[in-house]
This record gives C-alpha cells, structure tokens and sequence, in this order.
C-alpha cells in the first residue's frame, strides 16, 4: 500500500472496476452525481457567482466560484461519458484536459438545466456498451494514470464528491451571499 493519495484512489478505481458488477458501479456514479445537483438546488445567481477570493483563476479550481463548477461539470461530463462508452467498447478516445471549462458562461437557471442534460447521457452511457464489456481497454487520466472502463465511473464519483464538497465549502464560508 502507498502513502501517495493518488495512487490510492487510482487503486480504489482499479480495485472496484475489477470487483464491482456495473449496477453497484452505477450507483456510485449516480449517487455521487445526485448530491451535486442536490447542491446546486436554490443557489441564486449571486451566489453561484461569488468567491471567497473575489475573483477566480481558471487554473486553480479551488478559486472557482458555483457557476465555474457547474461549467466545468458540463464541460467534463460528455468527455467522460465519450470515454466510459468507448473503453468499454474496447476502443480509446481521449479527451479535454482536466480542470478545463469550456461551457460557455450563463445564468444559473441555464447552468442546472444543462448539468441535469449531460447528468442524463452520463448516466445512461450503458446505453452504449456492447454485451461484453471490454475490460482491458484504458484511457490515460492525467493524474489517476491508465484507468479501464469501469474504473472511468468510479473516478467520476470521486470527481462529482470532490466539487460537491467544494460548493458545500464556499456555501459554509462566511461571507457567502445570504
């Protein structure tokens, strides 16, 4: 066992893809994905546009305000599911780098609109699997290295916890738009 926490969590991703039957997968991901959209509930467009900071810097997600996250998570969840789909159907696609919003900018009414659309074609992507899923294909991440198919699910759960804790974190500072 490492002391690294990527290769841990790299681990748990490959440990689970291996064990794990798609449906428990599934529900890791969906899960994972319901609380951010429950986070995302009632948020005005004040407050999706606030920082703790006053201002964001796109390289440093931990700079972003709610309205980035939400952009993020509509930019990065059609790559992810590209990349589900395609390893599991033994090929490779590789996509945008993490970190990245290429969403355009909107008004939170919008934004939750369309993270609800790409959280439906994210979880609908065994839509696209064959009868056998191909378990040997990997696309490389950028931090979590080579990852099968069914570990792409289980990073995008720890992904989706990560930035719902960070939209928990910026509703908890006290300077948060009441």
């Amino acid at each position: 066992m490492t002391d690294d926490p990527i290769q841990r969590l790299r681990q748990e991703f490959l440990d689970g893809a291996q064990t794990l039957a798609w449906d428990e997968i599934w529900l890791r991901m969906a899960s994972a994905r319901f609380a951010l959209i429950d986070e995302l509930q009632g948020v005005s467009q004040e407050q999706a546009d606030w920082t703790p900071a006053g201002g964001t810097d796109a390289a440093d997600e931990s700079t972003w305000s709610i309205a980035e996250i939400m952009r993020h998570v509509i930019t990065a969840s059609p790559n992810i599911a590209e990349i589900i789909a395609a390893t599991a159907n033994g090929q490779t696609v590789v996509k945008g780098p993490p970190g990245q919003i290429t969403a355009p900018a909107s008004d939170v009414d919008d934004l939750r609109l369309q993270v609800t659309s790409v959280s439906e074609r994210l979880l609908s992507v065994a839509n696209a699997f064959p009868e056998e899923i191909d378990r040997e294909a990997t696309v490389p991440h950028a931090f979590f290295g080579e990852l099968p198919s069914m570990a792409w699910p289980l990073f995008q759960a720890f992904h989706d916890g990560d930035h719902t804790r960070q939209i928990e974190a910026l509703k908890a500072h006290r300077d948060y738009p009441a």
